[in-house]
């Protein structure tokens, strides 16, 4: 299932469409399985907006009430994606180890898969 397939769930901040994209597999794997998606932490983020911004799965939006940037759509983040991470200026961002996504791969054969193809 490819992207401009998903179902759209709302529109953003900006008005700009958010689709579910945790409607599509990754390498077989239900996407609702895999608990890879950012965590903020709330003591550290100013708001800058940086993830939101760079963001292309539409992960992250603004609370106008809370006047903050918030996790709205977790599962429509890339599985390994770390770059609002890598990005944050305040270290605000986290994800689990990269462990995690080693041990997701071998459990599933993800590489063998790739090799079929």
């Amino acid at each position: 299932m490819e992207s401009k397939n998903t179902p759209v769930i709302g529109k953003d901040v900006l008005g700009r469409e958010v689709r579910d994209l945790s409607k599509i597999p990754w390498w077989g794997v239900d996407r609702k399985a895999i608990e890879w998606y950012p965590v903020i932490d709330y003591d550290k983020c100013t708001s800058c907006g940086i993830c939101f911004v760079t963001c292309g799965r539409r992960v992250f939006d603004f609370d106008r009430k809370e006047g903050k940037v918030m996790v709205a759509c977790p599962y429509n983040c890339m599985v390994a994606c770390q770059t609002c991470m890598n990005l944050c200026p305040t270290e605000a961002i986290s994800f689990p180890d990269v462990s995690y996504i080693k041990k997701l791969v071998a459990q599933n054969k993800i590489v063998k898969k790739l090799l079929k193809l």
